[in-house]
């Protein structure tokens, strides 16, 4: 049963501290962006990790797909996981435990060689480990700040982490260069110990203990996915989202191909490309609040998507360097304003609870169609050439915007509570 109730879709923050006086938020805040650095090296190296060691495109959408399913797999208890344990401890373990899984490559690469399996298998205990931290982060924002700075807190969190993404790629790029991607991945491994000491620093509770629920693997996501489909706002954002990921999966991939073989670019330009496209994150997270603010949630997710479409639309015609990078500049953009809007309105529906659950449900939603299109987009862009093919989905992308202007997404927003 769900009592449903209206939510405005802008929320007074004249009464609430400033999130710079916040120390926990802000402790918090440095270390994941200190792990957001790490991140942007893995974006470089992992791909370049693939072509050294296979020198295959279809072998970078297949690690893409294996990597989503294994989000799909760890779904399944991840939400429960984080409704259940001390959400903090739970994060910092699964720090620790990508730490290990990564540390293993770099060994694997020094001492017998490039070893695509090594990759596959670090890749996977990495996803299934990095989803249920992920789950346990939206928790934790949504317990760090009050309610009325979510979009603000979600805004600074993608906004540090997209600046990382403009220094990180290029910095990546010149180790890639000069000492290999293998050593840029070693960076990476050391940002998790980082994020796990920044955990400890801070004092405040991941949420509420005494109002977790005791519930099985299977109960708890079903739990997760009722609470979906029963809310039309988050139902149909869902099912927009996962047409979505069918059309964008692995479209960094198809980035760093065709930089490196139609383009014929070094290992810098793919760093290059990462970082200036980042730019385009820092703008939209910058932005995010207030054009939310103005404009409201549907308007700004649909005109995100939109944008995202048409930029993709386009990349028929980016023969150059310079092109391709506008492109996915304007890409990211979009994707970081959807992005940052999606995350605030579950978290600003869902009942703490229900939270990890839920988000859980969520991306386990999601990624099941991005595995099928890492996969299926690697093999067009094989048969059809990258710009054709992203081109082709790009206009996919658009037209599914104007049908999801016509959906229950355009309705007030709503918060629910189940009992």
């Amino acid at each position: 049963m769900s009592d449903v109730t209206d939510v405005s879709d802008v929320t007074a923050t004249d009464a609430v501290p400033s999130l710079w006086r916040d120390r926990d938020f802000n402790i918090y805040w440095f270390g994941q962006t200190l792990s957001g650095l790490g991140d942007a090296f893995a974006s470089v190296a992992v791909p370049l990790l693939v072509l050294q060691a296979t020198g295959s495109l279809h072998r970078m959408g297949r690690l893409t797909a294996i990597v989503s399913v294994a989000h799909v797999v760890a779904g399944l208890a991840s939400g429960v996981l984080v409704d259940r344990l001390d959400r903090r401890r739970l994060m910092i373990a699964c720090d620790v435990g990508r730490w290990i899984a990564w540390a293993t490559v770099p060994l694997v690469w020094w001492l017998r060689g490039p070893s695509y399996p090594a990759l596959v298998a670090a890749a996977v205990v990495g996803a299934l480990l990095g989803n249920t931290f992920q789950v346990a982060a939206i928790t934790a924002v949504a317990n760090l700040v009050p309610r009325a700075r979510l979009i603000d807190a979600n805004g600074r969190m993608h906004g540090s982490y997209a600046a990382m993404f403009a220094v990180g790629p290029v910095l990546a790029g010149e180790v890639c260069q000069r000492f290999g991607p293998v050593t840029a991945l070693a960076f990476d491994c050391v940002s998790f110990l980082v994020s796990a000491v920044s955990l400890g620093f801070v004092r405040r509770p991941f949420g509420d203990a005494g109002a977790r629920d005791r519930v099985g693997l299977v109960e708890g996501f079903a739990s997760g996915f009722r609470f979906l489909v029963s809310v039309p706002t988050l139902r149909t954002l869902t099912v927009l989202l996962g047409l979505s990921s069918l059309l964008m999966a692995g479209r960094e991939n198809l980035l760093v191909f065709y930089v490196k073989r139609t383009l014929h670019r070094d290992d810098r330009a793919v760093g290059h490309l990462f970082a200036l496209a980042a730019v385009g994150a820092v703008v939209g997270a910058w932005r995010a609040p207030s054009l939310r603010a103005r404009y409201g949630f549907a308007a700004c997710w649909l005109g995100a998507g939109a944008l995202m479409g048409v930029a993709l639309a386009l990349f028929g015609r980016a023969h150059t360097f310079t092109a391709a990078v506008l492109v996915a500049t304007a890409v990211v953009t979009g994707e970081t304003v959807r992005g940052i809007n999606t995350m605030t309105l579950r978290q600003e529906i869902t009942p703490d609870r229900l939270l990890g659950r839920v988000t859980a449900a969520f991306w386990a939603l999601l990624t099941v169609p991005a595995a099928v299109g890492a996969e299926l987009n690697a093999r067009l862009a094989e048969r059809w050439g990258v710009p054709r093919t992203m081109a082709s989905l790009g206009v996919a992308l658009l037209a599914l915007m104007v049908l999801g202007s016509q959906t229950a997404i355009r309705r007030p927003i709503t918060r629910a509570t189940h009992g």
